[in-house]
């Protein structure tokens, strides 16, 4: 509301575009087309929101509706009410002039009953005025040729710098040296949504011929599983429950594979920076994975979330990293993928021209 109040005072006249993210800022529509629809100061302001997660929505009881100054005919199965409470995130969905998610396989998975956390019969009924727009990296931070934090700078023309990552990486987690067996490397939330049931889920995964790192904290059922693992092979398995940026650029470098078996991923990161670095994610068919990784040229990809499916892809990825020549032609297929923002821009800029009637190719 604040926001919105302020905006005559420092925008200029003209088409005015608000950009809201989640629910926690899903309130924007609302006021505009409820407490401001009056105001001349407003007709041409257009919204887009955008959905990052939408196994968040910001639930609240029926009350919250005279304490946000909103009129108790909203809280309707159409527009703020959901199961009985106010859902401001629905809110902000059917207000909205357009809305966006993180990748184009996750904008059909919120349409569906599996996949749309409640709210799949709001997204349908959004139709055009919803897209999905694969989130981007900035590929200047995250290159292996340049990087400062990483032991040894390589690219696709010279790879044995990763090799010297990978020797750093070994020594400083503690691991033992080797270059026979792969590193699976794993950065993320400890979390149930990041798949983490399926690692658990099999005695036979950490039995490979392999050897593991963690990074990150989360749930404490899964920082104890972990670290009682490594506790027991700690020259093969290390947890590291204390994330730093750098600690994950020399994770990404050092290791050989990037494990994501998540349960749903609107988008995720940590993929399209592995494979800048020549790190193949073995990664679950879902959400903005499936739309970054190419399953068997630049990474393994498995649909069933069972530990058998997520063990095949495990098993598909040793097989390839045995041949030497094959799994360097997988890294510098990965590594030469344009994962930057130009391209998600130019959607964006889309979706702003549309909602505000501007044709594509204006400025």
């Amino acid at each position: 509301m604040a926001a919105l109040a302020a905006l005559p005072r420092i925008a200029e006249s003209g088409p005015m575009i608000l950009h809201a993210h989640d629910w926690h800022t899903a309130l924007v529509p609302v006021y505009l087309r409820t407490h401001f629809a009056s105001d001349p100061r407003f007709t041409r302001a257009k919204t887009v929101l955008s959905v990052h997660n939408a196994g968040f929505q910001g639930h609240f009881p029926p009350k919250t509706m005279a304490d946000l100054g909103l009129p108790a005919s909203l809280f309707n199965w159409r527009q703020l009410e959901w199961y009985g409470q106010v859902n401001l995130l629905k809110g902000g969905l059917v207000f909205a002039d357009a809305v966006t998610t993180v990748s184009p396989t996750h904008a059909h998975e919120l349409r569906t009953y599996a996949g749309g956390f409640g709210l799949d019969g709001v997204f349908v009924s959004l139709r055009d005025r919803f897209v999905g727009v694969t989130n981007g990296i900035d590929q200047e931070q995250w290159d292996p040729a340049t990087d400062p934090h990483i032991p040894a700078n390589y690219s696709t023309d010279d790879l044995d710098g990763k090799r010297k990552c990978r020797i750093a990486l070994l020594r400083e987690t503690g691991l033992r040296p080797t270059d026979g067996a792969p590193i699976f490397a794993m950065s993320a939330r400890l979390t149930s949504q990041k798949g983490l049931d399926l690692i658990l889920g099999d005695p036979g995964y950490f039995a490979l011929d392999a050897q593991f790192v963690f990074l990150g904290s989360g749930e404490p059922r899964y920082e104890a599983a972990l670290s009682a693992i490594a506790e027991r092979a700690p020259s093969r398995i290390s947890v590291q429950l204390r994330f730093s940026d750098e600690l994950e650029h020399r994770l990404l470098a050092g290791a050989d594979m990037c494990l994501m078996p998540s349960q749903y991923e609107p988008c995720g990161l940590t993929q399209m920076r592995a494979q800048r670095y020549g790190t193949i994610p073995v990664a679950r068919h879902v959400g903005g994975l499936a739309d970054t990784i190419e399953d068997g040229l630049t990474g393994f990809l498995f649909d069933e979330y069972t530990p058998d499916d997520f063990m095949r892809a495990v098993m598909r990825a040793i097989d390839q990293f045995e041949d030497s020549a094959g799994w360097q032609n997988m890294m510098r297929h990965a590594m030469i993928k344009d994962f930057g923002w130009q391209l998600s821009a130019t959607k964006y800029m889309n979706v702003y021209r549309r909602v505000i009637g501007v044709p594509a190719g204006t400025h």
